[in-house]
This record gives structure tokens, C-alpha cells and sequence, in this order.
């Protein structure tokens, strides 16, 4: 009995030794890697409680929490975080966005995987320009196409102006170095051309071609001043010796004068003047497909609605700030909360403006253009300013197409217009749609969009009245016989066209015929 009893004991002993072993080892080697694994979670705050609200963009919505592995100090605020392999080493690195007490700015946090202490070294700081959220965006990209991530950051300044840089993760000698590639401002569109990447870069066997940078920009020379409103638009590439995207094409656009109080209504420094003044249907004339796109502003209701063949969406109007030759406007989308689009609008003439709309999924405004970019004119008929007295030729065309009530073409089709709807019937039945006469160049255009899918139009065509020529016998001997041209209204030709800024080129596609009925 007491041998059994000694054996108990003993194996009890073994059990508590062997228990504080394995708490002594625990606390000793494991307590720095736990620490590592669970880091805190900050929550984000600040003094303005307006700029954090969810309206300000999907950056930071009401509610949202971050977690930050880089070391933050006491007066840092986290904002945003962004997950990315920065120095190349196949380790998820992090950046962090923080705001600093004192400052009104965002600074970048570079947080680099170290894999022997399993946590992030915080290794470099980048101060911006940039203080609201809502205008702040940032992601990685592989601009070069050598497979290395570079850091962008866009956003726009306290002034107005737009600013994009670049940067990329260099060690040398175990020291990290950020190099700045590109740095970019400008008071208009600043956006990265992407282009299509072969599938042996897709699979990392071989390098792909680098992206290149439009920098667009308003003329404040004093030639420029004197001609009206001019754009320069500016490309960067990037230069393997220099290390950096230097300078490679200008371009300089002059637009359509604007008379100086005209302008000066517009751009008072009052965003609901401007807003109003943008507020309407505009069609897109620098069309290089078959299809038109028109959008759609509407400002009473902060609305604005994307109209294509293809395409149709309805934004809400979130945000609008003034740029000195333009506005700029932030949306979102009435179904999918994520998908914003942000529009910077640009005037280049009465009536007309380029637009250049950036898509925005997630956090990321930064895109290649698309199908909205171009120039666009204010599908109206009168001057937005108030009554214009002269009367362009499209107006004359437009005057005769709706006071005639039916038009006949060479099928037997009968054709009515009213001011801005079209309607034609056939022997198939009846089509419909919306319709705008304009002036381009010297030419008369009227542009149609069909409800449905038809051929019986296409989308432009430039219109002329028959014209006959008569000759004049001579009154007497001495003088000599005259030919005079004579305009039939009762006859409009419509030859099909393709539209540019300034004038019309001929396109593929069956002229048309109209005669009074």
C-alpha cells in the first residue's frame, strides 16, 4: 500500500514540474511573437468629424476600423491602410495614411515585412500636400512593367490643384531608400495610360511596356489669355537612364473664345453658378465609335446619369469643388454604393467642355481613359447666357425640319420632328428617339439616338437644302449672262458624317433624302 501511494505522488510531481516548464517556455520565447500576430486596432478619429463621415468616400465611412502592424506614435492618427509587396522580397508589406497633431496634411507610412522579427519595420516616411480624405487616393501599381510595385498617390491640393507622384523601393546595403520616379501637378486632369500587357508578362516571363502619364493643364501665358481658354496637354514616360518619367510630347489645344463677362459669370467662384450652368444634356462629338454617349447633369436633384448604347447609370452628385478653368465633381453609384466616378470638367468653348471621368472601385481613383472621355457640347439651342440674336445655320435647318409637320424620304418613309424627339414610320412600323441639330465648323449636323435598335439612321449626319443653279440671260448685248443659285427648302440632303471638335469628316453609311410631304 504504501509503495502504490509513493508511485502516486511521484507521477504527481513529474506533472507539476513538467506544467511549470511549459509555462516558464511559454512566457520566455513565445511573449514577443505574440505580440507581433495580434497587433491593436485604432480606430480613427480627429477634430473634424465631417471629413470621417461615410459621404467622404469609401477611404473612410462611418464605422470602419483599420488595423495598422507599423508602429504608430502617440500623436498619429491612422486613416487607411494598403497591403502591397513594395521592396519586391514576395512579402506582403504595408502602407498606412495618418494624420499628425499640429498638421493639417496626410503623410504615407512605409511599414516593410521583416521576416526574421516577424513584424514591420516602419522605414520611411512621405509627407503630401493633400488634406481632405475624400480627395485622397493612393494604390500600387507596376508602372515600369519589370514586375516591381511603385506606390501612387493622387489627390488634390487646398488650392484646387491636382497632384500625382510615384515612388519605388530601393535597399541598398541593407538600407531602404524610397525614390521618388514622377511627381506631377497641374489644375486639371492628371491620370495614368494604361496599356494592354502581353500574356508572357502575365505569367512573368518577360517585361511588359510602361505605362506613360497625360498631365492636362489650362495656358496662363498672355498670348494665351488674348485667344481664349487653351489647354496644354503634356505626356511623361519613363526614362530607364534617368530612373525617372521625364517629358516626351506637348500638345497645344486652343479652344473656342470666350468672351471675358461670359466667362467670369461662370467661374464667380460660386459652385451652385457653375453647377447651374452644367446643369443639362451633353453629347459627346469626339465619338470614335459608331455609338453616341451623352450624360446627363442635374443639379436641383444631384443627379448625374451616364447615357449610352451600351451603358446606363444614375449617380449621385456628392461633392463639387472649382477648378480655375473647370469643375470638379465627385459621384457615386444609386445602386452600388463602392463604384464612384469623379468627373473634371473642363470649358473649351460656349456650350462645350472636355470631360475626363475616372472610375473609382474600392479606394483607387486612378485609371486609363474610357468611352466618357472627350468633348462634349451642350445639347441646347440657344446660348446658356441668354438670347442670342444671331442665327446659326443649324438653327435655320431646325426652324424648317419642325414647322413642316412630315417629311418624306426616297422609301416612302414619313419623318417628324418636334424640338428635341424624332419619330419615323414605316412599313415595319414606327421608330423613335431623340435627335440635336448643331453647328460644326461651317457644317450643319443633326445627331440621332434610335429607343431601339435599328439601322434605319445613323448617328450623324450633315445636312444641306437642295440647291439649283439658274442661269440669267443677259439684260442686253453689253452684259453677260449670270448664274444664280437658288435654295429650295423643301429639301434637306442628310449625308452621313463623323464628327470631330471643329469640323466634319464623310463616313460609311446611305445619305438621305427628306422632302416635304
Amino acid at each position: 500500500m504504501k509503495t502504490r501511494n509513493k508511485l502516486v505522488i511521484t507521477a504527481f510531481s513529474f506533472l507539476a514540474f513538467f506544467l511549470l516548464v511549459f509555462i516558464f517556455v511559454k512566457n520566455i520565447f513565445f511573449k514577443d511573437s505574440e505580440k507581433n500576430i495580434h497587433p491593436v486596432v485604432v480606430t480613427p478619429n480627429s477634430k473634424d468629424d465631417s471629413e470621417l463621415s461615410s459621404a467622404d468616400g469609401n477611404l473612410l465611412s462611418e464605422g470602419t476600423m483599420y488595423t495598422s502592424f507599423v508602429p504608430l506614435f502617440p500623436s498619429e492618427t491612422l486613416m487607411s491602410t494598403l497591403t502591397l509587396d513594395f521592396d519586391g522580397d514576395a512579402f506582403d508589406d504595408q502602407v498606412i495614411v495618418v494624420r499628425k497633431a499640429g498638421s493639417p496634411y496626410l503623410f504615407l507610412i512605409i511599414g516593410l515585412y521583416n521576416s526574421e522579427t516577424n513584424s514591420y519595420d516602419r522605414s520611411a516616411e512621405i509627407s503630401t500636400e493633400i488634406s481632405k480624405i475624400r480627395t485622397f487616393s493612393y494604390n500600387g501599381i507596376d508602372m515600369i512593367g519589370n514586375h516591381r510595385t511603385a506606390l501612387v498617390y493622387q489627390g488634390i491640393k487646398t488650392d484646387g490643384d491636382t497632384v500625382l507622384n510615384m515612388y519605388l523601393c530601393k535597399k541598398k546595403r541593407g538600407m531602404v531608400e524610397i525614390q521618388n520616379i514622377g511627381s506631377f501637378s497641374s489644375d486639371g486632369t492628371i491620370f495614368i495610360q494604361q496599356t494592354e500587357r502581353t500574356e508572357a508578362y502575365e505569367l512573368s516571363q518577360s517585361q511588359g511596356k510602361s505605362y506613360t502619364v497625360w498631365v492636362y493643364s489650362s495656358d496662363k501665358s498672355e498670348s494665351s489669355s488674348s485667344s481664349g481658354i487653351t489647354q496644354i496637354q503634356t505626356e511623361y514616360s519613363w526614362n530607364p537612364e534617368k530612373e525617372s518619367y521625364v517629358q516626351t510630347n506637348q500638345l497645344k489645344i486652343t479652344g473656342n473664345r470666350l468672351a471675358a463677362k461670359e466667362l467670369a459669370r461662370i467661374q464667380n467662384g460660386n459652385v451652385e453658378t457653375f453647377a447651374r450652368y452644367l446643369s443639362g444634356l451633353w453629347y459627346k462629338t469626339s465619338n470614335n465609335s459608331s455609338r453616341p454617349s451623352y450624360i446627363y447633369f442635374d443639379y436641383e436633384n444631384k443627379e448625374v446619369i451616364l447615357l449610352s448604347d451600351e451603358t446606363e447609370g444614375v449617380y449621385s452628385w456628392e461633392d463639387s469643388s472649382l477648378r480655375r478653368s473647370g469643375i470638379y465633381l465627385t459621384t457615386v453609384n444609386s445602386i452600388i454604393s463602392s463604384m464612384k466616378r469623379r468627373f473634371d470638367i473642363m470649358l473649351s468653348g460656349v456650350n462645350e467642355a472636355y470631360i475626363h471621368v475616372k472610375d473609382d472601385v474600392g479606394n483607387m481613383v486612378i485609371k486609363e481613359s474610357n468611352q466618357w472621355d472627350g468633348t462634349y457640347r451642350k445639347m441646347s439651342f440657344q446660348n446658356v447666357f441668354g438670347e442670342d440674336k444671331s442665327v446659326s445655320i443649324g438653327d435655320e435647318y431646325l426652324k424648317e425640319l419642325t414647322e413642316n409637320k412630315i417629311w418624306v424620304d426616297d422609301s416612302g418613309n414619313k419623318y417628324s420632328f418636334n424640338r428635341n424627339a424624332f419619330k419615323i414610320l414605316t412599313e415595319n412600323g414606327a421608330v423613335e428617339g431623340i435627335y440635336a441639330v448643331d453647328t460644326v465648323g461651317q457644317f450643319p449636323v443633326i445627331q440621332f439616338r434610335s429607343f431601339s435598335e435599328t439601322n434605319l439612321v445613323v448617328k450623324a449626319y450633315a445636312m444641306k437644302f437642295r440647291t439649283e443653279e439658274i442661269t440669267i440671260p443677259p439684260k442686253s448685248k453689253k452684259h453677260k449672262a449670270t448664274v444664280e443659285i437658288r435654295v429650295h427648302k423643301d429639301e434637306i440632303l442628310f449625308t452621313p458624317v463623323r464628327l470631330s471638335p471643329d469640323t466634319v469628316y464623310a463616313s460609311e453609311g446611305k445619305s438621305i433624302s427628306l422632302k416635304k410631304e
